[in-house]
């Protein structure tokens, strides 16, 4: 009698927690499912970059972490897949890696760029454009040969030109000194041809960036999540 008696008082807890666990693992899987389905809603991203122009920085601007504002080194981290919310829907940003910008580092281009789709963002210093101009146009022609060699499809690519609040600051017009940021590194890459380079620089495939600036990330996630 009194096993009889604590079953039924006991069923009906029992009853609940399974009821309520099955319920919260099916909301979850909903979610995770409306949020990354793999054929519409994953995007492939890398980011690449000469030293200390703020590859780490976007990185966790769009993970949504804290920034570190003092510079540090970086050799290379994992950037687990994680979401990105804009445009009123979610998309998942598949894992890579966040990698230095040190020569040394250009080996694992071809490791990142692997898969058809990979947008690759290169970040480039404005304050220090002149100087990395041969270093950058090498590694645009590491970008392209592993698109081609691969023959990868619907690959994406954007210059990102940091530092934008560090440019010319006497000029305090922001769309007159955005034409002209553009306008010089359009210039300085394309004095003469990159050989063996099929990559765009034009003002479409080039954008100006504060990256301790909301403004500007809100920009970037814009276009991660664009269908």
């Amino acid at each position: 009698m009194v096993l009889s008696i604590v079953n039924e008082a006991a069923l009906p807890v029992w009853i609940l927690w399974v009821f309520g666990s099955s319920l919260i693992s099916l909301l979850v899987g909903l979610f995770y499912g409306l949020v990354s389905s793999p054929d519409e809603n994953t995007k492939r991203i890398v980011v690449f970059g000469s030293k200390a122009s703020g590859k780490t920085t976007l990185w966790n601007q769009l993970m949504d972490k804290k920034v570190v504002t003092e510079y540090r080194t970086t050799d290379q981290e994992k950037i687990e897949s994680f979401n990105v919310f804009a445009n009123n829907r979610y998309v998942r940003v598949l894992a890579t890696k966040d990698i230095g910008g040190g020569d040394m580092f250009v080996r694992y281009y071809n490791e990142l760029i692997s898969e058809n789709g990979t947008f690759v963002y290169f970040l480039v210093d404005l304050t220090r454009l002149h100087e990395t101009k041969q270093e950058i146009r090498s590694r645009l022609q590491v970008i392209s040969k592993c698109i081609k060699d691969k023959k990868l499809l619907n690959c994406g690519f954007k210059i990102i030109a940091t530092h934008f609040d560090e440019y010319d600051k006497n000029n305090h017009y922001p769309l007159e000194k955005t034409k002209k940021a553009k306008a010089e590194v359009i210039s300085v890459l394309t004095d003469k041809k990159i050989n063996n380079c099929s990559l765009k620089i034009d003002l479409d495939h080039i954008m100006v960036a504060n990256l301790l600036n909301k403004y500007y990330i809100d920009i970037i996630k814009k276009e991660i999540a664009q269908e």
